[in-house]
């Protein structure tokens, strides 16, 4: 293997373990939060349906559901607990 080789191999290998620490960081893994698929679970628990955009942003999920009396709602949810701190009407 050439000097050339040898670099370009390191150089994707860290790359690649770069992108899954991100990937795992986003996800709440290493930090104690709740990942997104927690945070989806949750809110589905609490009678909330169609979940989209959910967007991580300091210490808290902001999210788009359809709340269980069938309105469009932004919430803003707990890291950590899952708790909803926030509910408005999406209108």
């Amino acid at each position: 293997m050439t000097h050339r080789n040898l670099i370009a191999l390191t150089t994707a290998a860290g790359l690649a373990l770069a992108g899954t620490t991100a990937l795992a960081q986003n996800n709440g893994a290493d930090s104690g939060s709740m990942g997104i698929p927690d945070v989806v679970k949750s809110l589905e628990g609490e009678g909330y349906t169609q979940i989209e955009s959910v967007e991580h942003e300091a210490n808290r999920y902001e999210v788009d559901a359809t709340a269980p009396n069938g309105h469009r709602v932004e919430l803003e949810v707990d890291e950590n607990s899952g708790e909803i701190l926030h509910s408005e009407r999406d209108d």
